[in-house]
Parts: structure tokens; sequence; C-alpha cells
């Protein structure tokens, strides 16, 4: 038979379980805006009867005797976030691969009165001027002038481009630096986490601080995350494991210094301890490497194909035609690319107007120079191509960043429903627990009494 006080037993435990459950409603509330916190919920379960082996002459109560609090669990979809994991890395590729093409953007400013195109125009305009009136000296001045202003605007556009690939190699240390550090991070927590579980002790703040450094591997280079029973989190890069258990890899940057550089010696990423190549195409590193590696070369190469077609096709043009003095016309640029492109002349009687050696200014090389403003084959045409495929290019960026932002969104609203604190929720459970320790004391009351009148009010 059950104790005569056995009521006095299950009245206490629900106090105390009940008590438990204010407890950790009221922590869920403290931390409603506190960033990475997972909801936690209060598992109780029900505790059975005295014993629950059968005996010929014994016979227990049809109730068990009271309630436990077997867990304060965090409420936690792991698939979900799983996927948070991987649409965030894919949102921090796309909106720095947004990033880089609206800085690309603004190295060529099309259309705009002070772009490329504007002074290429302006250039051939002058040579034009120049067929009409090829003994002038202002106007000889003017070609001069404006060959220098295209040739300093292909070298700031060289220099700019190797500024914003110096931004992105600078960025791309600095997110190893995080990754790293994060990565140690986690493995130091993941040994806190399996050693309070093995003592029994909570750690749901612990695995909550290192759920956010998971996210943060996410959001800097994509990496993905697995649970193992001992509560530690195992990291990938990729198919290369970052943080096992208590241990932990860190990565480094190599290759190429400078733009320059980077054709012979693309920039990687490799494993510190071993030398070991890295692979990372997602996250905020990825789209840092990819803008180092395709993006910014590949419109630096096209700039030097401009310059080069400016060369090529202007000397080629100008060595056809004979100077003020009846000499043959000279290179009038020198230089292969961006970088390099410089006017060759600075004497404007060694400009090559005209197309006869006879001493008449006739102004016929000019004109054909001038006509390179509508030539197919000039460098107008190659440097439209590059405007065009760059402005193609960066409003596919812009709409793939802004889809994956929404899906983004939507995901971690998602997430913030399931694992996020809901007051009203909170507020239901205060009552809730509130409600039922009041009737676990009104219960203990009710047994005191009981009890009371059975012990001194009775055998009288």
């Amino acid at each position: 038979m059950s104790s005569t006080f056995s009521g006095i037993s299950t009245a206490l435990s629900s106090l105390r379980a009940q008590r438990q459950g204010l407890d950790v409603a009221g922590q869920n509330i403290a931390n409603v805006n506190t960033e990475g916190y997972s909801r936690q919920r209060t598992e109780m379960t029900s505790v059975e009867g005295v014993s629950n082996v059968p005996t010929i002459w014994a016979k227990q109560d049809p109730v068990g005797t009271g309630v436990n609090v077997g867990d304060i669990t965090r409420i936690r979809d792991e698939l979900l976030e799983a996927r948070v994991r991987t649409e965030h890395g894919r949102n921090a590729y796309l909106s720095g691969q947004q990033e880089v093409f609206d800085s690309i953007q603004t190295v060529f400013k099309e259309p705009s009165d002070t772009g490329m195109q504007e002074r290429l125009s302006s250039f051939w305009s002058d040579w034009q001027d120049l067929s009409n009136s090829p003994g002038d000296s202002a106007v000889r001045t003017k070609v001069l002038q404006q060959g220098g202003a295209v040739t300093t605007a292909l070298n700031e556009a060289h220099t700019q481009l190797s500024t914003i690939w110096k931004s992105a190699r600078s960025a791309a240390v600095s997110q190893v630096d995080e990754i790293n550090t994060a990565a140690a991070e986690i493995a130091s927590l993941n040994k806190g986490i399996m050693q309070a579980k093995v003592g029994g002790l909570p750690a749901n703040e612990l695995a909550d601080r290192r759920d956010a450094l998971v996210q943060k591997l996410a959001d800097l280079s994509g990496a993905t995350a697995k649970v193992r029973e001992t509560g530690a989190v195992d990291v990938s890069l990729f198919g290369s494991t970052l943080v096992s258990g208590t241990s932990s890899r860190s990565l480094a940057v190599t290759g190429a210094n400078t733009m320059g550089e980077q054709s012979a010696n693309p920039v990687a990423l490799t494993f510190s301890e071993n030398g070991q190549p890295a692979v990372v195409t997602s996250g905020q590193l990825g789209s840092s490497l990819d803008a180092m590696n395709s993006v910014i070369p590949k419109y630096s190469k096209s700039l030097d194909d401009v310059a080069a077609k400016l060369v090529t096709t202007v000397n080629g043009i100008h060595a056809q035609g004979f100077d003020r003095n009846g000499d043959p016309g000279g290179p009038f640029f020198t230089g292969t690319d961006a970088e390099s492109v410089a006017l060759a002349i600075t004497d404007t009687d060694k400009v090559a107007a005209s197309g006869s050696a006879d001493g008449r200014l006739d102004g016929g090389n000019a004109d054909a120079l001038g006509d390179l403003a509508v030539s197919g084959a000039g460098p107008d045409v190659t440097y439209r191509q590059l405007v065009a495929d760059l402005g193609v290019t960066a409003k596919s960026a812009t709409l793939k960043a802004e889809t994956q932002a929404t899906i983004t969104a939507d995901l971690d609203s998602t997430h913030e429903s399931t694992s996020g604190v809901s007051l009203d929720e909170e507020m239901s459970n205060l009552l809730q627990y509130q409600r039922a320790y009041e009737a676990a004391a009104k219960l203990m009351s009710t047994i005191d009494q009981t009890l009371n009148t059975l012990i001194n009010n009775t055998g009288r």
C-alpha cells in the first residue's frame, strides 16, 4: 500500500516542477531580444508507482507518485537549420557578387559625360576638326590633349580595378581570420558541451553560442554542420573537415598579392597544417575568391583589349600619313594594355594629319582617323561590348541577390517562429505554471488538513 504521506510527496514534486517551469519561462522572456537564443522548454514526465514489479500479496495504487522534470530542451529543427545555413551561404555569396559588380560599374560610369565613351567620341571629333584645319596648331594640340585624356582614362580605370582587387584580397584575409577564430571557439564550446552532458549539467546557453558561430561560418564560407550524439558539432567545408569534436583546423590565403600576378598565380585557400587545398565556393569568402580570380580579371582583360585595339588601330592609320614636316607618321600611342598605354608624341608637328608627303596639308589621314568613330573594327565597338556585358551581368547579379535575399528572409522568419521566443506563448506558459503551482500548494494544504484531522481529532 502507498504511504499515507505519499500525497504530500506528489504535491511537493509538482511544486518543484511548476516552479522550474516558471523559471524556464522567465529565462525565455529575459532573452526575447538575445540574438541566437533558442527557446527552451520544460520536459515533464510522470513518476510511476513505487514498484512496477508484480508481487503475490502486495498491491500498488493505480496512480503515480508525482512529476519529474526530465530535461530542459532547446527548441530546434536540425533540418530547417541546415537549410538556413545553406541559404545564408548563398545569400552572402550573391550579395558579395552584387557589391563587386556595383564597384566595377562605378569604374566605367556609363553612360556619363566623363566616361570613356565620351572621351573616345571627343578624340575622334578632334581628328575630324583637324582634317578640316590640318595646319592649325591649336587643333593639333587639342588632338594630343584629348588623346592624353583617353590614355589617362584607361590608366585610371585599370588602377581602380586594381584597387577593387586589393580590397577583395584584404577582405578574404579578414574573412579567413574570422573563420579560424570561429572554428577554434566552436571546438572549445564542443568540449564544454560534451563535458556538461557527461556530468548531467545544463549546456543550452553554450549550445546557443556554438550554433551562432556555426551560422557565422555558413555566412562566411558556406560551411555545413552535423551534430554528434555526444552533443558536439562537426563542421565541414565542401567535403573537408574544419571542426571535428574538440579539434579545429585553420585556413590560409595563398597566391597573388596584386591583380597583375593573378593570372600566373591565382589566389587560393590552403589548410595551414599541411598546405592542402581548401575549397570554398559559397559565402562571403567564396564571393571574394571569385571576384579576385574571375570577375575583376575578366573586366581588366576586356579593358586591356580596348587599350590594345586603340593602340593598334590608331597607330596603324597614323603610320600611313605624314606629319607637318612631310615625314611618315610614327606611333601615336605606346603600350599594350590599359596600365601602360600612353601618348608616344608630344610635338604637335609630329601629328600625321596629311595623306600625302608633297607638303600639302590635305588632312586626309586625320579624316581617316576620325572615321574610326563609326568603324566596326574600332576601339569603340570593343568598349561598348565591355559595357554591355557588364551591364547585363551586373543586372543579373542584382536580381539573383534580391531573389536570394527574399528566400533567406522567409527561412529566417520560419526559423524564428520555431526557435525564437514568443511573448504571447510565454505569458500563457507563465499563467499555466502559476495555476498548476497554486493547485499543487492547495493539494498539499488539503492533505495537511486531512492528516491533522486524522491524527489529532480521531480516537477520542
